[in-house]
């Protein structure tokens, strides 16, 4: 009773901030953001009512389902990078360095993944470790934009830091919960689930708040021109997504 409720509530949740996107014309502005929303709205609602209608065909589709989001949040990430170095000169240069970093890091993993995972026949089985290095792989994309952001002091406004603090606290309490089943064993495997699901909705809660009204980010007084920089943020960059593959092939090995 107690995932039904939440799955309700998630569902409200998600058609409230895709409604309060159009009535604030946020969703045009924040495309990706609000095409993940909407694709998360569907698939809700859908998937509810073939669970109420066929609970092995529940089951089945679910995890396409699961698969589409892990790609979306891709789009989001992406999202974030865009609107983060925006107004800053050489933008172009540096969404380039951002953007090629976050789909090598994800062409990497998925031959990585291919390479090394296990055998098996159950999707959902296959889902989960997939879905736990995938989010590995934007946790440590995510970190690096902050750490950017942080060298440039670039100053954010609601609606972008609002879209950070959600996405990067639900993509934290999901692996946060996925560490803590691999240490405690399948007796986690329910609190993993409500974890996952609480922390979707915080991140929900977070994004009607912050997406509220249109909040752009301040205008810079400095401007980012300086060549040296942006080489040394590609070199960053690519050691950044080099450390992550490794990462995933320890991980895989353990």
């Amino acid at each position: 009773m107690l995932s039904l409720l939440i799955w309700w509530a998630g569902i409200l949740l998600e058609g409230l901030v895709l409604a309060q996107g159009f009535r604030a014309k946020l969703a045009t502005r924040y495309s990706a953001f609000y095409l993940y929303i909407l694709v998360m709205f569907l698939s809700d609602g859908l998937l509810y009512a073939l669970y109420r209608v066929n609970v092995q065909l529940f089951y089945k589709w679910g995890v396409f389902g699961g698969y589409i989001t892990l790609f979306l949040g891709c789009g989001l990430l992406l999202e974030i990078f865009r609107h983060a170095f925006g107004p800053y000169a050489g933008a172009e240069k540096i969404a380039k360095v951002t953007g090629t970093a976050a789909l090598i890091g994800i062409v990497v993993f998925a031959v990585v993944y291919l390479l090394i995972a296990p055998r098996t026949s159950a999707a959902t089985a296959t889902f989960i470790p997939l879905q736990r290095n995938f989010l590995l792989v934007q946790a440590i994309l995510l970190i690096g934009l902050l750490r950017v952001i942080s060298y440039y002091e670039i100053a954010l406004g609601r609606n972008l830091k609002g879209m950070i603090l959600g996405f990067g606290q639900c993509i934290g309490t999901t692996l946060i919960a996925f560490a803590l089943r691999a240490y405690i064993g399948h007796r986690f495997q329910a609190a993993t689930s409500y974890l996952q699901q609480v922390s979707y909705l915080s991140s929900l809660v977070i994004w009607l708040i912050a997406l509220w009204s249109y909040r752009p980010n301040p205008v810079p007084e400095t401007r980012i021109s300086a060549e040296a920089d942006y080489d040394r943020l590609a070199s960053r960059t690519r050691d950044m997504v080099g450390a992550a593959s490794a990462e995933l092939v320890r991980v895989e090995r353990l």
